[in-house]
Protein backbone atom coordinates (compact mmCIF):
# COMPACT_ATOMS: atom_id res chain seq x y z
CA UNK A 1 0.00 0.00 0.00
CA UNK A 2 0.95 3.31 -0.92
CA UNK A 3 1.58 5.73 2.27
CA UNK A 4 -1.04 8.01 1.99
CA UNK A 5 -2.87 6.78 -1.04
CA UNK A 6 -5.95 4.50 -0.88
CA UNK A 7 -5.37 1.07 -3.18
CA UNK A 8 -8.44 -0.96 -2.82
CA UNK A 9 -11.89 -0.83 -1.92
CA UNK A 10 -14.78 1.56 -2.81
CA UNK A 11 -13.70 4.36 -4.35
CA UNK A 12 -14.57 7.45 -1.96
CA UNK A 13 -18.83 8.23 -2.03
CA UNK A 14 -19.47 4.77 -3.46
CA UNK A 15 -22.49 3.24 -1.40
CA UNK A 16 -22.06 0.05 0.07
CA UNK A 17 -23.89 -2.81 -1.65
CA UNK A 18 -26.77 -2.81 1.07
CA UNK A 19 -27.65 0.68 0.82
CA UNK A 20 -27.66 0.68 -3.12
CA UNK A 21 -30.06 -2.36 -2.61
CA UNK A 22 -32.47 -0.73 -0.14
CA UNK A 23 -31.92 2.58 -2.58
CA UNK A 24 -32.95 0.58 -5.56
CA UNK A 25 -35.80 -0.85 -3.77
CA UNK A 26 -37.34 2.77 -2.61
CA UNK A 27 -36.75 3.85 -5.64
CA UNK A 28 -38.69 0.96 -7.69
CA UNK A 29 -41.79 1.40 -4.84
CA UNK A 30 -41.82 5.06 -5.54
CA UNK A 31 -41.08 5.60 -1.79
CA UNK A 32 -39.75 8.50 -0.02
CA UNK A 33 -39.11 7.99 3.17
CA UNK A 34 -38.23 11.99 4.26
CA UNK A 35 -41.11 12.74 2.59
CA UNK A 36 -43.23 9.89 4.42
CA UNK A 37 -42.41 11.30 7.43
CA UNK A 38 -42.68 14.53 6.87
CA UNK A 39 -46.46 13.71 5.97
CA UNK A 40 -46.66 12.12 9.26
CA UNK A 41 -45.30 14.71 11.18
CA UNK A 42 -47.68 17.06 9.73
CA UNK A 43 -50.82 14.89 10.10
CA UNK A 44 -52.90 16.44 12.96
CA UNK A 45 -54.59 13.11 13.18
CA UNK A 46 -51.39 11.72 14.17
CA UNK A 47 -50.32 11.25 17.62
CA UNK A 48 -48.44 14.41 19.47
CA UNK A 49 -45.72 11.74 20.34
CA UNK A 50 -45.02 10.08 16.62
CA UNK A 51 -45.11 13.51 15.03
CA UNK A 52 -42.96 14.89 17.70
CA UNK A 53 -40.52 11.64 16.81
CA UNK A 54 -40.81 12.38 13.15
CA UNK A 55 -39.86 16.21 13.64
CA UNK A 56 -37.04 15.30 15.69
CA UNK A 57 -35.75 12.53 13.04
CA UNK A 58 -35.95 14.89 10.21
CA UNK A 59 -34.63 18.26 12.11
CA UNK A 60 -31.53 15.56 11.83
CA UNK A 61 -31.24 15.86 8.60
CA UNK A 62 -30.53 19.36 8.61
CA UNK A 63 -29.37 20.40 12.23
CA UNK A 64 -26.35 18.25 13.32
CA UNK A 65 -26.68 17.25 17.18
CA UNK A 66 -25.06 18.60 19.80
CA UNK A 67 -22.48 17.10 21.92
CA UNK A 68 -22.70 17.14 25.60
CA UNK A 69 -20.37 19.66 26.83
CA UNK A 70 -18.70 18.02 30.15
CA UNK A 71 -17.87 20.82 33.53
CA UNK A 72 -15.90 20.43 35.91
CA UNK A 73 -16.76 22.07 39.42
CA UNK A 74 -13.39 20.96 40.57
CA UNK A 75 -11.60 23.50 39.49
CA UNK A 76 -13.83 26.43 40.71
CA UNK A 77 -11.81 28.68 44.09
CA UNK A 78 -12.39 27.42 47.70
CA UNK A 79 -12.41 29.74 50.60
CA UNK A 80 -11.52 28.01 53.90
CA UNK A 81 -12.36 29.62 57.19
CA UNK A 82 -10.49 28.81 60.62
CA UNK A 83 -11.91 29.48 64.27
CA UNK A 84 -9.26 30.29 66.42
CA UNK A 85 -11.34 30.75 69.83
CA UNK A 86 -7.66 31.68 71.32
CA UNK A 87 -7.91 35.07 70.13
CA UNK A 88 -11.03 35.92 72.19
CA UNK A 89 -10.76 33.88 75.32
CA UNK A 90 -13.31 35.63 77.31
CA UNK A 91 -15.88 35.96 75.02
CA UNK A 92 -15.58 32.35 74.07
CA UNK A 93 -15.92 31.16 78.06
CA UNK A 94 -18.86 33.67 78.46
CA UNK A 95 -20.67 32.10 75.96
CA UNK A 96 -19.92 28.57 76.79
CA UNK A 97 -21.53 29.21 80.11
CA UNK A 98 -24.17 31.22 79.15
CA UNK A 99 -27.79 30.14 79.81
CA UNK A 100 -28.70 29.76 75.97
CA UNK A 101 -25.22 27.96 74.63
CA UNK A 102 -26.24 24.79 72.90
CA UNK A 103 -23.68 22.03 72.59
CA UNK A 104 -25.96 20.28 70.70
CA UNK A 105 -27.44 23.22 68.30
CA UNK A 106 -24.60 22.58 65.01
CA UNK A 107 -26.16 19.13 64.63
CA UNK A 108 -28.18 20.17 62.07
CA UNK A 109 -25.46 21.48 59.74
CA UNK A 110 -23.68 19.27 56.99
CA UNK A 111 -20.42 18.53 57.56
CA UNK A 112 -17.91 18.11 54.87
Amino acid sequence: MALGHKTGGRQKGTPNKRTAQVAELLSELNCDPIQGMAQIAMDPDNSAELRGRMFAELAGYLFPKRKATEIKIDDRPRVTFQFIAETVPNEAERISRSDDFQPDAGKNFPSR
